[in-house]
C-alpha cells in the first residue's frame, strides 16, 4: 500500500510541475499528537508523514495553520 501511495503522489508532482497552474492542497498534520494505540493509525500516520513530505519537498510554499493563522513554513 505504501507503495502505492508513493507512486500516486509521484504522478500528483509530476502533473503539477508540468501545469501553468497554481495549486492549493491542504492535508492534515497528524504526527504531532500522542502516538496511536493501534497499528493501523500508526500506519496511517507514518504513510501520511512521508506523502506531505514529499509535497513539501517538491512545491514552492508550505504553510501550516495553526488557530486559523497561517505560519509560513517554506
Amino acid at each position: 500500500l505504501e507503495k502505492e501511495i508513493s507512486v500516486e503522489i509521484e504522478e500528483m508532482i509530476a502533473v503539477i510541475s508540468n501545469l501553468d497552474a497554481s495549486f492549493i492542497i491542504v492535508t492534515n498534520e497528524v504526527g504531532e499528537g500522542i502516538v496511536p494505540d493501534n497499528k493501523m493509525s500508526r500506519v496511517y500516520r507514518d504513510m501520511l508523514g512521508r506523502a506531505n513530505q514529499k509535497l513539501a519537498q517538491a512545491v514552492d510554499k508550505v504553510y501550516l495553520m495553526v488557530a486559523g493563522i497561517p505560519l509560513e513554513i517554506k
